[in-house]
């Protein structure tokens, strides 16, 4: 949803071509936090284009390259306010549910994978909020003044999430190594019987 989201956004101020729709989102590390690959934009244009949100305005060609420039159409418009609108009154709560998971069945594999897996994620999450941090360190000269404060507050919410959970890999590293292995076994129920 959030690369259709972006697509549509960023046409709506102007057309334009699915590479610089790439830039304004590699400006943006929308990569990091939301999870946008660079490949899914001409995807979502071509697939926005097959269900009339987006028109192909033009072709030009530059060398060897065309460039195929895309338009919003007014179904386009009202599908992007549509998804804003969602956005922003869904409520997204932040949890590791991958983690979580992981953890209902933490004596299935051995102690010691576990442990490595825990090093592994925590030596990646500690590098992202680094790359986090160069990146906000970015933005900061490459945003328009009236929008950095915005900036500044969604980077320090997307850093304390991360730092939350950096926090809690390291107590679930520290603790780990003493916790005794325990076979985990489901409560007994009986099923109701359908009558």
């Amino acid at each position: 949803m959030l690369t259709r989201v972006f697509v549509l956004g960023l046409l709506s101020f102007k057309p334009m071509t699915g590479y610089t729709i790439q830039h304004y989102l590699r400006l943006n590390r929308a990569e990091q936090w939301a999870s946008i690959l660079p490949g899914s934009i001409h995807y979502a244009l071509k697939k926005l284009a097959e269900e009339g949100f987006v028109t192909l305005q033009a072709t030009e060609q530059t060398g060897y390259r065309t460039k195929v420039i895309y338009a919003i159409t007014p179904t386009g418009k009202e599908e992007f306010h549509r998804l804003l609108k969602q956005l922003w009154s869904t409520a997204e709560p932040h949890y590791p549910a991958g983690l979580y998971a992981a953890l209902t069945f933490l004596n299935v594999l051995p102690r010691s994978q576990v442990l490595a897996a825990l090093d592994a994620h925590i030596a990646a999450l500690q590098s992202k909020i680094e790359i986090w941090n160069r990146g906000e360190a970015t933005q900061a000269v490459e945003i328009p003044r009236e929008m950095r404060e915005f900036v500044r507050l969604s980077f320090a919410n997307g850093r304390e999430h991360m730092e939350v959970d950096l926090r809690f890999l390291r107590l679930l590293r520290e603790r780990l190594p003493a916790l005794p292995a325990f076979n985990a076994s489901l409560p007994s129920f009986e099923e109701e019987q359908e009558e």
